[in-house]
């Protein structure tokens, strides 16, 4: 799925990463571990294609990106990738369904089964009869999982999450992981930023980010099925 070799990232005399390698398969659930300010989103916001600026090789599917336009990374994050954070980034006045379809709006993949991919995704998520309510109407696991399906309507091979349980209570957060969970056992491939041991353990793999630099590869066994 990606490989990234030497990759490394300055601001200035400032390092923020240093000689990171890392390979994810495909299909594969992997989880990202660190503390505060050890670069954990700038090592994701790298591999969602949404920073160019490293030195190093990142190959998504096998092609570097690097030096591509614009418009054709927004078309590759729109078709390939999907993202999920912590505080939802839901449009207030849309209501779910419209939140949901924001993916779709400029995508090849709706052609004219836009509103079947939409209620796909709110079945998945748990959501139907919520289409026309607005995020502030929601609880934060509800709207939580309207970022999800907004994430998966396109179909996406490569699902990148930053801290999706963050801002959740515990009960919730195990609803939203056992949603990734099945995901990824569907075939989606997961990288998600946690600080979260428990969350963590949802995952296939473990790696640990300190100071710019991965360390401690570890494999996970499922216990949550």
């Amino acid at each position: 799925m990606l490989k990234v070799t030497d990759v490394g990232k300055s601001y200035g005399k400032f390092t923020v990463l240093k000689n990171i390698d890392l390979e994810v398969a495909d299909g594969e659930f992997l989880a990202i571990m660190g503390p505060s300010g050890s670069g954990k989103s700038t090592l994701i916001n790298i591999l969602g294609l949404l920073d160019q600026s490293y030195t190093g090789e990142y190959l998504l599917e096998g092609k570097d990106y690097k030096d591509v336009s614009d418009n054709e990374l927004s078309q590759i994050r729109g078709d390939q990738l999907g993202f999920v954070f912590q505080n939802f980034k839901l449009l207030t006045t849309y209501n779910v369904y419209e939140n949901i379809e924001v993916p779709l709006v400029y995508s090849k993949k709706a052609q004219n089964n836009k509103n079947a991919l939409i209620a796909d995704v709110i079945e998945k998520v748990g959501l139907t009869g919520k289409e026309k309510n607005l995020p502030s109407e929601l609880s934060g696991g509800q709207q939580q999982r309207v970022a999800i399906a907004r994430a998966i309507v396109n179909r996406p091979k490569l699902i990148i999450a930053d801290e999706p349980t963050g801002a959740l209570d515990s009960k919730t957060s195990k609803e939203i992981m056992n949603i990734f969970t099945k995901l990824n056992k569907a075939g989606t491939t997961i990288i998600m930023v946690t600080h979260d041991s428990e969350v963590a353990d949802y995952a296939m793999r473990t790696v640990y980010i300190r100071d710019g630099q991965l360390y401690n590869d570890e494999k996970s066994v499922r216990n949550h099925d």
